[in-house]
């Protein structure tokens, strides 16, 4: 199944990249198909940023901008916004919006509209405390997915079973 969704993403995006040839030149220029160790390990940790962060629908559109600027790997980065899917999201979402409970806290709309609105104020503060939560986790696992990732694509590794 897992291989399956792999071949019809590869095959979308490689269908997408031959329709907009422009694109593809562009994504070139900056090294957003690169192999080189900096640029996978910005791609992946751009990608598990936005996976990390509660912007489903919009992660690819944030993902593009960002890989263009920071010459990440777009592929890769594509690839590590997977770890926030169906199966995780719920999760995820309860772990982020009980993290940014921790931090905020109380009313943040104006009394009156709090008032008239019960269910505004309870989507809003559960969507900010979400959004806190999710950057106190997303940011710092960025970064250290940054390192790992980096060390392992440098590691110099004999294929024949062992390390140099």
């Amino acid at each position: 199944m897992l291989d399956r969704l792999r071949r019809l993403a590869k095959s979308k995006m490689r269908r997408w990249l031959r329709e907009n040839p422009r694109s593809l030149r562009r994504l070139r220029q900056f090294r957003c198909f690169s192999m080189d160790p900096e640029a996978v390990s910005r791609g992946f940790a751009i990608g598990l940023f936005f996976g990390l962060t509660p912007t489903v629908g919009f992660q690819t559109l944030m993902l593009l901008p960002s890989c263009l600027i920071l010459r990440g790997n777009f592929a890769l980065a594509f690839m590590a916004t997977w770890v926030s899917n169906p199966l995780t999201m719920v999760p995820l979402y309860w772990a982020f919006g009980k993290l940014g409970g921790v931090f905020i806290s109380g009313s943040i709309l104006s009394p009156a509209t709090a008032a008239a609105w019960p269910a505004l104020q309870f989507v809003t503060a559960g969507t900010l405390k979400m959004l806190v939560g999710s950057l106190l986790i997303a940011g710092p696992l960025a970064i250290l997915a940054y390192f790992i990732v980096y060390r392992l694509v440098t590691l110099d590794i004999d294929y024949r079973g062992g390390a140099h």
